[in-house]
């Protein structure tokens, strides 16, 4: 066999290696099953395994197939014979794909208070197909059945609620929240659509909004301002629009064009325009940003999370499995230092991550199943997400771009792997749900306001108590924890222009801590039940390249080795 038909062999075995289970090739996320489901690990595992299975040999070929640049969404204005229908068209693959993401059954889960860290397990499956044109769709839907829960009886409700969880893709009903205005961006006090009511003292929205992500939602969850007297976020109400109405008519808003955007690709966002649509209050028009905030933007966010981390362990695979095969100067280049270090960087930075949200998921299940959660449990759960979404959204990007490294040449070719892909979905996903100043900001303000900083404090001291195993790392863990006190208190102590400064570097080490602490709790669980130090060896990584960062030397290639063999 000559050079060239080895090299192309080494490929065909590494394109097989791709069609491999999911969830099969992940057993630190196999172990995550069983410490946080003790009781029905193994039945919830069979599950997770049948859909991993088809994430892999049928979602992202479905995908992949719908993302290219002739199958992406349209914007049919008018049929064949003049009617206006306002329609957006999708490839057939759309359909397919969305009957196995919804098929999975997890919004059926994110229904029920208390099940939402099991929906988002299998959320992060099929986020390794990247977005997939249905994935945002997925966490909007999940926000408007939050907003469900928390909001009073109207007629339709039943209804739509039935719609809303229903499996079946092509009968179901997926959702949508439009917020952002030209104008305003990240300022939501700025926003300018108007909520009238009409003389029958029902609602209408009249007004544009500039970035509206699923256009073609069957439920729209929107801000719009019921009183124009009211300035700012006080002034906006949360509304909730359908595309049809009960007689069959469509509502009263059309498409104005869709956004051409660098990633998430198949799922059609554009340009809005509501000429008296008719809408429902959610709830009292007053608390509208309230129940936003806490609703959906929050669920959102968590949301995000798990989609990034499911972009970036996909992009591991991809890229660990790619440097067995191939081969450079005699060797695989899985065997070269620079290509172990980029890999194990990854996968030490996801497994972290991945232990981070799904504790505070877990920490969200018991507030939202419990009777006796309080608004200091809220405050912290909000700060938890904050944090969330800004790590994996900060190191997600860089997570994928690397990947694309370890192919070359290759790794910038959409034909030869998903990675391009993935790479522009992680972009818009980077931004989405709140830029990272945004959120930086967001966490300053309710450190001065609600002094949030010292409830997670103490509820990482409380995670720490009792660990014996591993004093080393847990001395050190403790250390960095009153460490972080003092520079806490140093940063709210300081002038303004500082404070927003010095608090990129703040939150950055919170989110860390906090990943660590929730990493070694399951690598000590690991150890013991399943006699593997996977989860440890990424968590010495971890602290030697976020924590201690020390020099490199012979124990920190070792480190490495461990990781990705």
């Amino acid at each position: 066999m000559n050079n060239t038909q080895k090299g192309r062999n080494d490929l065909i075995h590494w394109k097989r290696e791709l069609r491999k289970n999911i969830y099969q090739e992940n057993p630190d996320f196999q172990h995550s099953i069983q410490y946080y489901y003790t009781k029905r690990a193994d039945s919830l595992s069979k599950q997770l395994y049948d859909f991993g299975g088809n994430v892999a040999r049928k979602l992202e070929p479905l995908v992949n197939e719908n993302d290219y640049r002739l199958n992406l969404p349209r914007l049919e204005k008018y049929s064949g014979i003049g009617e206006f229908t306002d329609e957006i068209v999708h490839h057939p693959n759309y359909i397919e794909a969305g009957k196995i993401i919804y098929g999975s059954g997890m919004m059926k889960l994110a229904n029920k208070p208390g099940n939402l860290l099991e929906s988002l397990c299998y959320f992060f499956l099929s986020s390794h197909a990247g977005e997939a044109g249905h994935n945002c769709p997925i966490a909007c839907t999940a926000g408007i059945l939050r907003v469900f829960r928390n909001s009073p009886d109207f007629p339709q409700k039943k209804n739509y609620w039935k719609k809303l969880t229903d499996p079946n893709f092509e009968t179901n009903y997926t959702g949508a929240q439009f917020v952002t205005e030209v104008q305003g961006g990240s300022d939501v006090g700025k926003n300018a659509t108007k909520a009238t009511k009409a003389p029958n003292s029902e609602w209408e929205i009249y007004g544009e909004k500039w970035f509206c992500s699923n256009a073609d939602a069957d439920l729209i969850l929107i801000t719009a301002r019921y009183d124009e007297v009211i300035s700012g976020t006080k002034g906006l109400g949360l509304f909730l629009v359908p595309a049809i109405l009960e007689n069959g008519e469509r509502n009263k808003y059309s498409i104005r064009r869709l956004k051409e955007k660098i990633g998430t690709r198949t799922m059609a966002s554009g340009e809005i325009d509501f000429e008296g649509a008719w809408a429902i209050p959610m709830g009292p028009v007053e608390e509208g940003f309230k129940s936003l905030m806490s609703n959906v933007l929050h669920l959102s966010r968590l949301y995000n999370s798990f989609a990034t981390l499911g972009i970036s362990y996909r992009a591991y695979q991809i890229a660990h499995s790619y440097s067995r095969f191939r081969h450079a100067f005699g060797n695989p280049i899985i065997h070269y230092p620079l290509v172990m270090e980029n890999l194990a960087k990854i996968k030490a930075e996801n497994t972290a991550m991945l232990a981070a949200i799904m504790h505070t998921t877990s920490l969200q299940d018991k507030y939202d199943s419990s009777k006796n959660s309080s608004s200091k449990d809220a405050l912290l759960l909000r700060l938890l997400a904050n944090l969330n979404k800004y790590i994996t959204a900060f190191w997600m990007v860089e997570h994928v771009h690397h990947a694309i490294d370890v192919l070359a040449g290759n790794g910038a070719i959409e034909s030869f792997s998903p990675l391009p892909r993935l790479l522009r979905d992680s972009i818009v996903l980077e931004n989405w749900e709140g830029t990272h100043n945004t959120l930086r900001m967001q966490i300053l303000r309710d450190m001065e306001k609600f002094q949030i900083h010292t409830t997670f404090l103490e509820h990482l001291k409380k995670e720490l108590v009792g660990i014996q195993d591993q004093p080393e790392i847990t001395q050190l863990l403790k250390k960095k924890l009153n460490e972080l006190k003092k520079e806490i208190i140093d940063l709210l102590e300081s002038e303004i222009n500082l404070k927003q400064l010095n608090i990129r570097y703040v939150v950055h080490q919170m989110i860390l801590l906090f990943s660590a602490i929730q990493l070694l709790k399951e690598g000590l669980h690991q150890i013991k039940h399943n006699c593997s130090d996977s989860k440890l060896n990424c968590l010495t990584f971890f602290i030697n390249l976020h924590i201690k960062k020390n020099k490199i030397n012979l124990s920190y290639y070792k480190s490495i080795s461990k990781i990705i063999y």
